[in-house]
C-alpha cells in the first residue's frame, strides 16, 4: 500500500501543475477540493478565501458538487463574493457569464444578501487553442480583485482551479500572508448537512439568456475555433438546463 502511494506521488511530480491537478481531480476529488481552498490575510483584519472550481465537472463529481459551493457560502458568510464573470457582462444583467458554477454561486449569494462582483477579463484576441490562462489575463483578473477588496472584511474568490496557483503567487507579492487552514476547517466549510440540493431562483432564466447570447454570436462567427468553442458552451448549458429541470429551482 505504502509503495503504491509513493509511486503515485512520484508520478505526480513528473507532471506540470495542470496535469497534476487533473489527475488528482480524477482519482481523489475530495482531496483535490481541499487543496484548491486557500486563506489569506492582509494583517489588518481582512481575510480572503480563494477557492478553485471545476466548471461543468461540478455536475458529475459528487465529492465536489455545486452544493459544496453553496455550503461554503452559507458557512463562511462573506460580505463579498468575487466570481469568474466579466464585470461588463454582469453590468448588462448577463448573470450567465462565465463557467456554469459562477451564476449558481452569484445567485445563491445574492439570495443571502451577499454582494457579488465579477473579476474575469478576456478578449477574443487573448484566447487561443492553447487556452486562456495567459499572464495578461491573470494580471487583469487580479487587478479587478484588488480593485474590489477595499472596505470588505471577508471575501470569497471563486475561480477555475488552474488560476489558483497564479493568484496565490500574486497575493503573496502584494504582501498578503497565507494563513494556516486545516483539513478539518476546510471540511467544515464544505459540510453539506442541512442543504437541500436545489438551484437558486433565476438559474433557468440566466442560463437560457446565456444560450441565446451565444446562439446569436454563433450566427455571425466565421472562425472555426470560436464556432467550436461557442457550440460546446451551448451544449454544456443545455445539459445544465436538463439538470435544473430534474433537480428543481427555488420558487419565490
Amino acid at each position: 500500500m505504502l509503495g503504491g502511494i509513493l509511486a503515485f506521488a512520484a508520478l505526480l511530480v513528473t507532471f506540470n501543475s495542470e496535469l497534476r491537478g487533473g489527475l488528482l481531480l480524477t482519482v481523489a476529488p475530495g482531496y483535490f477540493r481541499e487543496i484548491q481552498f486557500l486563506r489569506f490575510t492582509d494583517g489588518q483584519g481582512q481575510e480572503l478565501y480563494l477557492l478553485g472550481t471545476i466548471h461543468e465537472g461540478h455536475l458529475t463529481t459528487p465529492s465536489y458538487s455545486l452544493w459544496h459551493l453553496q455550503a461554503v457560502l452559507e458557512h463562511l458568510k462573506p460580505d463579498l463574493l468575487l466570481v469568474e464573470s466579466r464585470p461588463v457582462e454582469l453590468a448588462k444583467g448577463n448573470w450567465g457569464d462565465g463557467p456554469i458554477e459562477m451564476p449558481f454561486a452569484s445567485l445563491t449569494a445574492q439570495a443571502e444578501g451577499t454582494e457579488v462582483q465579477g473579476m474575469d477579463w478576456w478578449v477574443k484576441e487573448s484566447v487561443t487553442a492553447m487556452g486562456s490562462n495567459s499572464d495578461e489575463r491573470e494580471d487583469r483578473m487580479f487587478q479587478n480583485i484588488l480593485t474590489a477588496l477595499p472596505n470588505h472584511r471577508t471575501v470569497l474568490i471563486l475561480t477555475g482551479w488552474s488560476h489558483v496557483e497564479g493568484f496565490q503567487r500574486r497575493l503573496r507579492g502584494k504582501r498578503y500572508d497565507e494563513l494556516p487552514f486545516s483539513s478539518a476547517e476546510r471540511q467544515g466549510l464544505f459540510d453539506m448537512a442541512g442543504i437541500t440540493p436545489v438551484f437558486p431562483k433565476g438559474m433557468t432564466h440566466y442560463i437560457q439568456k446565456r444560450i441565446e447570447i451565444d446562439r446569436l454570436a454563433l450566427q455571425s462567427e466565421t472562425d472555426s475555433f470560436w464556432q467550436d468553442r461557442i457550440e460546446k458552451g451551448i451544449a454544456v448549458r443545455r445539459e445544465l438546463l436538463k439538470t435544473i429541470a430534474e433537480v428543481g429551482e427555488q420558487q419565490p
